[in-house]
């Protein structure tokens, strides 16, 4: 085994005997430019910074003191050393390039209780890769800065769903439906955010969402069923009213179809509706529930004070706060 590392993001595997640097990076996750794999295409070539690698000819590249790095292709190179080397346009296992497309817009409907269901098709045959629970920004005419939306589909269709919640008051909202409505084809760019699934975990997933939060939860979940996830996945899903619960549908069926799935909605019935105490009943649920929440994932999706009190209590049950995610932690600090 060969550790190497991939400059300049400092990308770190272990290449096995006999693999070559492209098998062992591909082994690892790390998604690097290729397109031929024959050594012909020139996409894979890379300099050496230092040890040592030999290609399929035969020829051995070494960095001499005060010498230029040598170049060579990563599908042909075999390391005899532990190497590092400089790529550029290398992802690692969390990361994805961004892309910006135009994407026809299919359908805008009211769900319920205000928040509508966008569903927009990607350009044929450019689908952009992401990973279950990130999201995306749309490019609105006329308003400056990004408007970010959760998606709510899983990765691998051509198809991107969107849940908006617009209230009549929520003018912002109301707009991009507006805008949505009126237009055959958006730009947008994706994907965004650190709190996702790469990849399907080896252990129990919470998942706790307020409101149109649960449009990530609902592309996790649908990540984690289409791979065949055997663990258990819980869902806790507060909301101000009963009236507000869009997706009532679409949890009976998942209860029906996953015997490892199941959930619980919390609603508070508040005259107030700037009031959050509910918040607090997404932590309690769960500790009500689970002996014990050392062993789990957790995805959170709300406001910052939900977000930040749901980490306190969880963390004092037990959890490994390295297996808690929220899109929150990116951009918001406690008070």
């Amino acid at each position: 085994m060969y550790k190497v590392v991939i400059q300049p993001k400092g990308l770190e595997y272990f290449c096995e005997q006999g693999e070559t640097l492209l098998e062992g990076a591909e082994r690892a996750g790390i998604k690097v430019p290729v397109s031929c794999k024959n050594g012909v295409c020139y996409i894979c070539e890379a300099d050496l910074r230092s040890g040592c690698v030999v290609d399929r000819r035969g020829r051995k590249f070494v960095r001499t003191v005060g010498g230029e790095a040598p170049s060579f292709y990563l599908c042909h190179a075999f390391p005899q050393q532990d190497c590092e080397i400089f790529l550029e346009d290398v992802f690692g296992p969390s990361e994805l390039p961004m892309k910006s497309i135009k994407c026809q817009v299919q359908h805008v409907k009211e769900m319920r209780a205000h928040v509508y269901q966008v569903v927009l098709m990607q350009p044929a045959g450019r689908a952009v890769e992401f990973f279950a629970g990130q999201y995306l920004s749309i490019d609105m005419p006329g308003r400056e800065g990004d408007v970010f939306f959760s998606i709510a589909s899983a990765p691998g269709s051509r198809d991107i769903e969107l849940h908006i919640q617009a209230d009549p008051h929520l003018t912002s909202a109301c707009e991009m439906i507006e805008y949505l409505r009126e237009s055959s084809s958006i730009s947008i760019k994706l994907p965004f955010g650190k709190s996702c699934l790469p990849k399907v975990p080896d252990k129990a997933v919470m998942l706790l969402a307020a409101g149109t939060g649960f449009a990530q939860m609902k592309s996790l979940i649908e990540y984690l069923f289409a791979n065949q996830f055997q663990h258990e996945v819980a869902l806790y899903w507060t909301l101000r009213k009963e009236s507000d619960l869009y997706a009532a549908e679409l949890l009976e069926e998942w209860s029906k179809l996953y015997a490892n799935f199941h959930y619980k909605t919390m609603v508070a019935e508040q005259s107030d509706q700037l009031n959050t105490e509910h918040h607090s009943q997404l932590a309690e649920a769960v500790l009500d529930e689970h002996d014990s929440v050392e062993d789990k994932i957790v995805f959170v999706s709300g406001s910052p004070k939900l977000v930040f009190s749901t980490m306190d209590a969880l963390a004092d049950g037990g959890l490994d706060l390295e297996n808690f995610y929220s899109d929150v932690l990116e951009y918001a600090t406690r008070d």
